[in-house]
């Protein structure tokens, strides 16, 4: 170029170049700030912005997010929910014992449910057999009009005749000896309305109902070594046993001999209750209580007193050790008198103040001929020298012991051997 030309140039060419140098140089620079910057974000961790929600314009219903719908979990059908009950494939082993144990208390409920209902069943079933045999035997006699049987001489056979009430028994359980009755003074409902059977054992009756069916309850039954108006051609071929004992279970809807439990634990039960009505299939009987006690079945001890197993007496002596005996033994004492050639009823069902050893019994005497029955019976008071079982003692560490020197009054002259 010429030095016209380059005297020519303006200085505002000068200014452009030198602005593009530093322009070039600062774009330079912008551009290295951007990269050290793209290089920075990829090192620091992102963060989100909030979101910000634009406020509503006025008069617009604001924008309604849609929301994410959960899955619903699909229901077990029944049988799934049942299967799941028991351990399955994939269950830990406390999942495992936790259904297991589970699993036994339910069979142990249900168990145990059945028992229960099936008790009770047979109870309402027994109660309900009871009352039809009583409407039977009481319908029949009533509608007897037969006059007692009497004898016409001192020392003469009494002629027997079997009555009516027995003969409809008779038809339905031919093993029947007679019908006990326990009443109220009061007027209430007998205690006791039941038939009393006898076979030739002391077991069977113990779960045999009436009818012969299979039940809990059992039936009350005869010793079977006792003799209790057994007739032939209308007379008794062999003597009534000076001591007849019945035998029934304890109940727990008072049924049978449940009821007798109440001699032990009310203290006017006694004065209510002090008789027993006990017809033979040919003659009516009534016995006046002199004595309720417990006994220790198993009892081998001094205290032992098996009085279920004395059938017979021979002579005096003998009478009146037992029946002082029993005496001293009973819960409360009366001023019913006992006299040699009285004859013994004695009933005997289980008690739990012993455990399964444990029985209580009511001893009764024969009312005499022309004697008031209840003479001597609503004047009863607590004993206050019990002689109790041993075992009694073991389990009532506390109990006043039976002091054999304490004053006693027996029954006969006191002068009996042994009595202990």
């Amino acid at each position: 170029m010429s030095d016209e030309n380059m005297n020519n140039t303006s200085p505002g060419s000068d200014i452009s170049r030198e602005d593009k140098i530093n322009a070039i140089k600062r774009a330079v620079q912008e551009q290295e700030k951007l990269e050290d910057a793209e290089r920075q974000s990829r090192q620091a961790p992102k963060k989100l912005a909030p979101l910000r929600q634009e406020p509503p314009v006025s008069g617009q219903a604001p924008v309604q997010r849609k929301k994410k719908k959960k899955k619903k979990k699909k229901k077990k059908t029944l049988g799934q929910r049942i299967r799941g009950l028991f351990p399955e494939r994939g269950d830990s082993i406390l999942e495992r014992l936790r259904k297991l144990l589970f699993l036994g208390s339910l069979a142990a409920i249900v168990v145990c449910g059945y028992l229960v209902g099936d008790y009770y069943y047979a109870l309402f079933k027994n109660s309900r057999e009871n009352t039809i045999i009583n409407n039977i035997y009481w319908q029949n006699q009533e509608d007897d009009i037969r006059t007692p049987s009497v004898t016409s001489q001192p020392g003469e056979r009494e002629f027997l005749t079997m009555l009516a009430g027995a003969v409809t028994l008779k038809d339905i359980n031919p093993e029947v000896v007679g019908y006990m009755t326990i009443p109220s003074v009061d007027g209430s409902n007998p205690i006791v309305q039941l038939p009393v059977v006898q076979a030739t054992d002391n077991s069977k009756y113990l779960n045999t109902s009436f009818y012969g069916d299979e039940s809990i309850a059992g039936t009350l039954f005869l010793d079977w070594r006792n003799a209790y108006d057994k007739v032939v051609d209308n007379f008794r071929y062999v003597d009534n046993s000076d001591n007849i004992i019945v035998y029934g279970h304890n109940m727990a809807n008072d049924s049978m001999f449940g009821c007798l439990k109440y001699y032990q634990r009310n203290a006017d039960y006694y004065s209510n209750h002090p008789i027993i009505e006990f017809s033979s299939n040919y003659k009516n009987y009534t016995y006046k209580i002199f004595s309720f006690f417990i006994v220790d079945a198993a009892d081998d001890t001094d205290t032992k007193y098996d009085c279920w197993n004395t059938l017979d007496f021979n002579g005096s002596t003998e009478f009146y050790r037992f029946v002082n005996e029993a005496k001293r033994r009973s819960l409360r004492l009366n001023d019913v008198d006992v006299q040699y050639g009285d004859k013994l009823l004695t009933l005997s069902t289980c008690n739990t103040i012993l455990d399964k050893r444990g029985r209580l019994i009511v001893m009764a005497r024969l009312v005499r001929d022309g004697e008031d029955p209840y003479e001597g019976t609503q004047n009863s008071w607590a004993n206050p020298n019990i002689k109790w079982p041993s075992l009694y003692y073991e389990y009532n560490s506390g109990a006043q012991r039976y002091d054999p020197n304490a004053e006693f009054e027996p029954y006969g002259d006191g002068n009996e051997e042994n009595a202990g």
